[in-house]
């Protein structure tokens, strides 16, 4: 039964039946779905990389219910494996609440991590007045993909659609990077978060540099 304790259990049953879900639904990024274009991408990854960005930003909060947090992050992203974009965080919620029933969560446990599931994306909630555990798993959610692995992306996804030139990766990283955004709330994801946009910032400006344009 789930609850406070197992804080520091790994999940691993948890994190092997959203992995199946993803996988099975052919939309985790692994074999098309959504994630086709991108094809280096895997939703079931981000989720594993989310997992970290929230144990991170957890070194600079006070009392939050982590357990509550580590499920929601776990089922953040599994409706993908039903619905599109625009739907996949009712799913989510959905597809966790089907599992928690059928795996004995508390009730108050489940009602809470269902609605941080549910909310997860409406990024209009993530100012202060928000719970802290919404927050946080909104902040670990965008952390992820910025930053060194915003230009890995750019750098892909260039290639992937045809790019010829290094000019190309450039003008697609300058496209969709902007150096004023900052939608952190907690003060150690606002510190990371802002680390993140001068390396990208610094990355544009020697490539610019040894491309001959500075």
């Amino acid at each position: 039964m789930f609850n406070d304790e197992s804080v520091d259990i790994g999940y691993e049953k948890e994190w092997a039946y959203v992995e199946k879900l993803l996988k099975e639904s052919g939309n985790d990024g692994f074999s098309g779905g959504n994630c086709g274009k991108y094809p280096f991408r895997s939703r079931y990854a981000h989720t594993r990389r989310v997992f970290m960005w929230l144990r991170r930003l957890l070194d600079d909060v006070g009392n939050v219910d982590v357990a509550a947090m580590e499920v929601a992050v776990i089922f953040h992203d599994v409706g993908y494996a039903r619905g599109e974009n625009h739907t996949h965080a009712k799913y989510s919620a959905k597809i966790f609440h089907e599992y928690s029933v059928e795996n004995d969560y508390l009730p108050e446990k489940r009602e809470f991590i269902e609605y941080l599931i549910r909310n997860h994306s409406n990024k209009e909630l993530l100012k202060r007045g928000t719970e802290e555990e919404l927050i946080l798993l909104m902040e670990a959610d965008i952390m992820d993909e910025e930053g060194a692995m915003r230009i890995a992306w750019d750098n892909m996804a260039a290639g992937v659609m045809g790019a010829t030139s290094f000019k190309d990766a450039l003008i697609r990283t300058e496209k969709f990077f902007n150096p004023d955004y900052n939608p952190m709330i907690t003060p150690l994801a606002r510190d990371i978060f802002q680390e993140k946009q001068v390396f990208v910032q610094e990355y544009i400006r020697r490539l610019k540099e040894d491309l001959g344009e500075v």
